[in-house]
C-alpha cells in the first residue's frame, strides 16, 4: 500500500468522523441505546471530533507529505482507536443512519492500520532508547494497564461464571463482552508484546510501544470524556473513575511524548 493510498484513507476518515461526531452531537438522540449509552457515545463523540480526527490529519500529514518515521507510530496508533472505538458501533449499538458512516470508518481504518502498521515493520532501519527512564515508564506504563485490565475483566468474567446473581457495573448488569473480548484478544497480547520486545531491545518492540502508548493515550481521553457526560448528566456519580480515567489518561500522553521524543533510528 503506497503513502498516497494510506494519506487518502486517513483523509476519509477525517471526513466521515468529523461529519457523523457533528451529527450526533448536535443531536445525540440519534443513539438509540438508552440514556447512559447515549451519554458515553456522546462524551466519545466530542473526544473524536476535538482531539482524534485533528491528530489524524495532522499526523497522516506528518507521516507521509513530510516523510517523519515517528509520526507513523503516531498514526498507527490514532487508526488502532478507531478500529477499537468503531467496533462498538459495529456490533454493539443500535441501528441509525450514521450505520453509513460508521461503517466505511471502521472499514478504512482496519486497511490504514494494517498498511501503515505493514510500512512500519517493513523499513530497514534500527531503533534504540538510549534514555533509561524514558524507556521505563514505557515499559511501567503499559505493563500496569495489561495487568490493570487483564485483573478486572478476567475477575468480572469469572464472577460471573461462579457467582449466582454476580452484576457488572453496567444498568442492565450484563457484562461488556466486547470489551473484553477487544482488551484480551487485542489490547493487552499487543501491549505485553511491546513490553517484552522493549525489554529485550527487539526492534519490534520500539514500533509497538509507540503505536500502543499512542492508542492508550487516545483511549484514556475518550474515557475522560465518557466519565464526564455521564457525569454531567447525572447518570453516574462516580467521581473516583472519572478522576483515575483523568489520570491514566494524562500519565498515557505525557509518556507517549516522552518515549518518542528520546526514541532514535541507528
Amino acid at each position: 500500500m503506497t503513502d498516497k493510498t494510506l494519506l487518502q484513507i486517513s483523509y476519509a476518515i477525517v471526513f466521515l468522523a468529523a461529519s457523523s461526531c457533528i451529527i450526533s452531537i448536535y443531536d445525540n438522540s440519534i443513539y438509540q441505546d438508552g440514556e447512559w449509552a447515549n451519554a458515553q457515545l456522546l462524551g466519545q463523540d466530542i473526544v473524536t471530533l476535538s482531539i482524534i480526527v485533528p491528530l489524524l490529519f495532522v499526523s497522516s500529514r506528518q507521516a507521509f507529505l513530510e516523510q517523519r518515521w515517528k509520526w507513523r507510530m503516531v498514526l498507527g496508533g490514532i487508526l488502532f482507536y478507531f478500529v477499537y472505538t468503531y467496533a462498538f458501533f459495529m456490533f454493539v449499538t443500535s441501528l441509525t443512519f450514521l450505520y453509513f458512516f460508521h461503517l466505511p470508518i471502521f472499514g478504512l481504518s482496519i486497511m490504514g492500520f494494517f498498511g501503515i502498521v505493514a510500512k512500519l515493520f517493513q523499513e530497514d532501519f534500527g531503533l534504540v532508547c538510549y534514555h533509561k527512564f524514558a524507556k521505563g515508564a514505557a515499559i511501567g506504563f503499559l505493563l500496569l494497564i495489561s495487568l490493570m485490565l487483564g485483573f478486572l475483566w478476567l475477575s468480572d468474567i469469572i464472577s460471573h461464571l461462579t457467582v449466582e446473581g454476580h452484576r457488572s457495573d453496567t444498568p442492565d448488569g450484563e457484562p461488556l463482552l466486547i470489551v473484553y473480548s477487544l482488551d484480551l484478544s487485542l489490547v493487552v497480547p499487543l501491549m505485553l508484546l511491546a513490553v517484552f520486545g522493549l525489554w529485550r531491545r527487539r526492534r519490534y518492540g520500539y514500533l509497538l510501544a509507540g503505536i500502543m502508548l499512542t492508542k492508550a493515550a487516545t483511549i484514556g481521553f475518550a474515557l475522560m470524556g465518557m466519565s464526564l457526560a455521564l457525569y454531567i448528566k447525572k447518570l453516574s456519580l462516580d467521581v473516583f473513575l472519572m478522576i483515575c480515567w483523568f489520570i491514566l489518561g494524562i500519565m498515557g500522553t505525557l509518556t507517549a511524548l516522552l518515549y518518542l521524543r528520546k526514541l532514535r533510528r541507528i
